[in-house]
């Protein structure tokens, strides 16, 4: 999978986004948190991702209506995916071990999440 590099403020966007399924720019700055980005801000932002491909856009009367051209989920795979093989050497363990170690999971969170591994295979 060809891994597209979001920024902070393009994952902030496509989360709106993927949870809108659609949006004009005024839709998503009416979703954003204090203090709201300038109109022309959150554009810039949307033609990057559209350079990108990551969204596409559509004219609706005077609007470009923005649609996500990749899931959530894709980019989570593939965020994952990239950050496995550079981070951790590929290693599913170091990386499994990392957030076990590091999120300071529970006794609880660890049998739950055994569990579901096991339910999986």
């Amino acid at each position: 999978m060809n891994q597209k590099n979001l920024t902070k403020a393009e994952l902030n966007v496509m989360n709106i986004l993927w949870d809108k399924t659609e949006a004009t720019v005024n839709e998503i700055i009416e979703v954003m948190t204090e203090p709201k980005p300038a109109y022309t801000t959150v554009l810039t932002v949307m033609q990057v991702l559209t350079r990108k491909e990551i969204v596409k856009p559509e004219r609706r009367g005077k609007a470009h209506v923005f649609r996500p051209l990749l899931s959530r989920e894709e980019y989570i795979e593939g965020f994952i995916h990239e950050t496995r093989n550079t981070l951790f050497q590929g290693s599913l363990r170091s990386f499994f071990s990392y957030f076990v170690k590091n999120e300071k999971l529970s006794n609880e969170e660890i049998q739950q999440l055994l569990k579901e591994i096991n339910e999986e295979q």
